[in-house]
């Protein structure tokens, strides 16, 4: 119900019809480390991409910080990640994704 009204008020708010979460949602498996650090980073980077933010650090909805700076979330899990580069991970990490 939450859902029908929602989408609703989403169509008539962007003169839109059909519904909100319509689609299949798309998949894909990362079968090497390559791959898994490019869309890490690629995750990281979208906001700043966007423009959203001047720096991805700043995007409050993004684990970067987590990865970076090291605060603590829940929610998220670095080690693999982070588990691929040898000392100093955190800063290794920052110029993989940021280039420099």
């Amino acid at each position: 119900m939450l859902n029908s009204r929602y989408a609703l008020y989403f169509n008539k708010r962007h003169r839109l019809v059909g519904h909100v979460f319509q689609g299949r949602y798309g998949a894909e498996i990362i079968e090497t480390v390559d791959y898994q650090l490019e869309v890490s980073r690629y995750i990281h980077l979208n906001p700043l991409e966007a423009e959203m933010v001047s720096k991805p650090e700043d995007y409050p909805w993004s684990s970067y910080s987590a990865y970076i700076l090291g605060i603590q979330n829940s929610h998220v899990t670095t080690g693999k990640i982070l588990g691929y580069f040898k000392n100093s991970k955190r800063d290794k990490y920052r110029r993989f994704v940021e280039g420099r």
